[in-house]
């Protein structure tokens, strides 16, 4: 997640009195991102039917299996699944367009989640209707149903779905709030509704969403005050009581650094998407982290049963013990069963000078943890807390860090660039630089990355912005969505559409962008410029809807290259299986794209079959024949 604390994420460090920067903007920033051919694939420049240059090549990361965790074949969790790693093993189409926007009075400060059928779930930022969750349909954006708040200043958290391990087919959304634990069905039939044993008097502290613990069959809180409560996945009954503590104390108290008026300017663009009374000027606060213990997500290895947690450190990390914590810290825990009584236990931690800039993010099988400090380095870091190695990235990274499940590829978004690089075991090297084009700027403009990166089979999507600087902060004007080729960082196609989001970059099962709109940043862009400079707010959640025919076909590309390096791997059973299970998701996607009478259909059909026989090679044939029949 963007949000984080002075050095954990959106550095929103406005520095109003050095004025307006009225240097030219650099002669690329936000040139024309549509393709020579308007952004469709198959144009000139593409090689062929398949024009992403990525390609599976060895042995994968695998993901660990559980009964409860869904398939990975969208957004299930804040960044895509537990360990973070911010992608999905489904595909992108090379051309997409805005279609809806739903809930628009609602301020999104994480993304929106997706059950197996693609029902959307989300968790509106203190909302003016009382609602603690909210479910939508994927196809119209019309509200399916939703859950009632308890009248705490809470909720923004991101829901999270798991499958039934005792019903087949079943699915059940959890809700995360700092005081209670809501389950439903997917029809929103109330499951349990529990307290999680934190002070409902406290309720304004943020839960950014909950986690899952396969080893305890539990679920996992953590909360901007460093409490961490956990939770049966079944029943709701409480599992940790008390709630354990984070060592650290809160960050430095800070400064929004804007002036009165503005502050009091930005807040009114703001308030008609809060509740009466609580207005938005505490919101620059909390993304500042000024006084906050934890600002982000966290992660839980499911190999081992480790929760991941960016926070501060202990108070006397920083030489002075005085109830705050000017240090950062990745924290190691382990939870330990004594005959059926469930504690938390450090088990290390590393510090940093002036913290981590992300929620913490692990390979598949969680042998490595990614982190970012608040000077532009990455940081992996081994089980034991050790330090593996560090890279330059050149500029604070401004959330999450993405890490593949191939060719170790791992991605850190800045405020202008995308970078990609290779964890090359006791190093890294750079794959790609790129800054993403974004909107035409207008004079005086500049183009700003406004996002971290979804990762998929057929590239890497951003959201990026065009607007004045500020202080040295962009302030977009407006916005837009790309995707970048995986293998080059390429431009593959852009689209514009309005509001930026603090959050993530959803993808559903069914190829769909969806985008959490929380758009701080144009508030603070109207309130210096005029509202005549830009379009008015909007919240909600936008759906940006694939182009079918051509999801299609990047699904068959996708399985193809992914069924054509499996076949040639000996050594990684385990990996090939992981492979297998991910073309079925790609075969379902393309059949999802696709008129049941459509030709292709056959061929994806005889690709299953393949599959089912562990016949690869027949099923990167049969794939290479859906794709040729969906071409052009």
């Amino acid at each position: 997640m963007i949000t984080g604390m002075r050095w954990m994420g959106l550095a929103l460090v406005l520095a109003i009195g050095c004025g307006d920067d009225d240097s030219d903007p650099p002669s690329d920033a936000g040139a024309d991102a549509t393709t020579e051919d308007g952004g469709l694939d198959g144009g000139p420049g593409d090689a062929g039917p398949c024009p992403s240059r990525f390609a599976p090549v060895g042995c994968r990361t695998v993901p660990v299996s559980s009964p409860a965790l869904p398939a990975r074949d969208g957004w299930h969790n804040l960044h895509a699944d537990g360990v973070n790693s911010d992608e999905v093993g489904v595909a992108l189409a090379p051309r997409f367009a805005e279609d809806w926007v739903a809930e628009e009075d609602t301020f999104n400060v994480t993304g929106p989640i997706f059950d197996a059928a693609g029902n959307l779930y989300f968790s509106p930022l203190r909302p003016r209707n009382g609602l603690a969750m909210i479910s939508i349909d994927a196809a119209t954006g019309e509200r399916r149903f939703a859950v009632e708040g308890d009248g705490a200043l809470s909720g923004g958290g991101t829901p999270l779905v798991l499958a039934d391990p005792d019903a087949p087919g079943r699915e059940v959304v959890y809700l995360g709030l700092y005081d209670r634990v809501v389950a439903v069905e997917t029809d929103g039939t109330e499951v349990f509704d529990v307290p999680t044993g934190l002070d409902s008097a406290e309720a304004s502290n943020a839960v950014f969403g909950l986690n899952y613990l396969p080893q305890h069959d539990a679920l996992v809180g953590l909360a901007q005050d460093g409490r961490v409560y956990l939770v049966a996945r079944d029943d709701g009954r409480l599992l940790l009581d008390p709630p354990y503590s984070l060592p650290g104390e809160p960050s430095p108290g800070g400064t929004t650094a804007l002036p009165e008026s503005l502050a009091e300017d930005v807040a009114v663009e703001l308030a008609p998407f809060f509740a009466e009374g609580d207005g938005g000027a505490d919101l620059l606060s909390v993304l500042l982290g000024n006084a906050t213990e934890v600002a982000n997500f966290f992660s839980v290895d499911p190999a081992t049963g480790t929760l991941w947690i960016a926070a501060t450190a202990p108070d006397a990390e920083d030489g002075t013990t005085d109830g705050v914590s000017e240090l950062g810290a990745l924290y190691a825990l382990e939870v330990e069963d004594d005959a059926g009584t469930l504690t938390v236990v450090e088990r290390c931690h590393a510090s940093f000078d002036g913290g981590s800039a992300s929620t913490p993010a692990l390979r598949q099988d969680g042998s490595r943890v990614f982190v970012a400090d608040n000077v532009g380095t990455l940081i992996a870091i081994d089980p034991d807390c050790s330090e593996a190695w560090r890279f330059d990235i050149g500029a604070q990274v401004i959330g999450s860090i993405g890490v593949a499940s191939d060719n170790r590829e791992i991605y850190a978004a800045t405020g202008t660039e995308i970078v990609s690089v290779t964890d090359e075991g006791s190093s890294a090297s750079l794959r790609y630089r790129v800054t993403p084009p974004g909107p035409t700027p207008e004079p005086r403009e500049r183009a700003f990355n406004l996002n971290l990166v979804a990762i998929t089979e057929s590239g890497i999507a951003y959201q990026a912005g065009v607007g004045r600087e500020l202080g040295g902060q962009g302030l977009p004007r407006t916005t837009g969505v790309g995707l970048l080729d995986r293998a080059t960082g390429d431009l593959r196609f852009f689209t514009e559409g309005l509001d930026e989001t603090v959050a993530v970059m959803s993808v559903g099962p069914d190829g769909g962008l969806y985008i959490g709109n929380s758009p701080l940043r144009r508030a603070i862009h109207r309130a210096v410029y005029g509202a005549t400079a830009s379009e008015p707010l909007r919240g909600g959640i936008t759906r940006f809807a694939p182009d079918e025919r051509a999801l299609a076909r990047e699904a068959v590309c996708a399985g193809a290259a992914r069924a054509a390096n499996a076949a040639m791997q000996t050594g990684c059973a385990d990996a090939v299986a992981a492979d297998v299970e991910q073309l079925g998701w790609l075969i379902a996607q393309a059949r999802g794209a696709l008129e049941a009478s459509d030709p292709a259909q056959a061929s994806l059909d005889a690709a299953a079959s393949a599959l089912g026989e562990g016949d690869l090679a027949g099923a990167q044939v049969a794939f290479e024949t859906a794709r040729d029949s969906l071409w052009p």
